[in-house]
């Protein structure tokens, strides 16, 4: 069965590629994106990771979508346009099994785990988990789109635009992704969330933070 986790090692060599392809160095990545040029090199030698609010900025910047960074290496299913009668419903990508959801960590932040078959162009469908015991994130996040949430199972702490909320299990949430917002979990247990962000240009959807 192959690897559905994405490495940052291979996150850290796509960064690399799509900023070399920009025409951007090290340092002028890291000033755009408000972290150290050694924080950059870091990550794209894979001994790094980046924060969220900075993985967001790093698609920004370099003009890739969030798709082209964090597939993993080796995808499960391929997808197909349609599916003929008695065909299977996984190998077209209409399916995915909860075994094959590719996943990422991120840096002092949540586990995505994508729940299509591939990376859609336009919005990202996901499950996120969020460790016990973290504290409300330094920085913002903000971008183009408009996200719906529902917690499965925790409290999380939300805020948006300076508005701070707990969300218990079935508590939902729609907001505008430009406006400022921040997740975390206080709480001593996993808090587990289904999210869809839709994208407002196709193409450059970015998961929930």
């Amino acid at each position: 069965m192959p690897d559905l986790d994405t490495p940052w090692n291979t996150v850290g060599v796509r960064v690399r590629s799509a900023r070399v392809a920009a025409g951007m160095t090290v340092r002028e990545l890291s000033r755009r994106i408000g972290v150290s040029a050694s924080h950059v090199s870091q990550v794209e030698r894979g001994i790094g990771a980046f924060s969220v609010p900075a993985l967001y900025a790093v698609a920004r910047e370099l003009g890739v979508s969030m798709n082209e960074l964090l597939d993993p290496p080796n995808p499960h299913a391929s997808v197909a346009v349609g599916v003929s009668s008695g065909g299977d419903l996984a190998v077209a990508g209409i399916i995915q099994r909860a075994a094959d959801h590719p996943t990422i960590k991120l840096s002092s932040g949540p586990r995505w785990s994508r729940l299509t078959a591939a990376g859609e162009v336009d919005a990202e469908f996901l499950e996120v988990v969020y460790s016990p015991g973290t504290t409300a994130p330094s920085e913002d996040i903000r971008h183009e789109g408009r996200e719906y949430g529902i917690v499965i199972s925790g409290r999380m702490n939300v805020m948006v635009d300076g508005a701070v909320a707990v969300l218990e299990p079935g508590d939902s949430i729609v907001f505008d992704s430009s406006l400022p917002h921040r997740f975390w979990n206080e709480s001593d247990v996993d808090v587990r969330a289904i999210w869809f962000v839709r994208d407002r240009n196709p193409g450059d959807a970015v998961p929930h933070g």
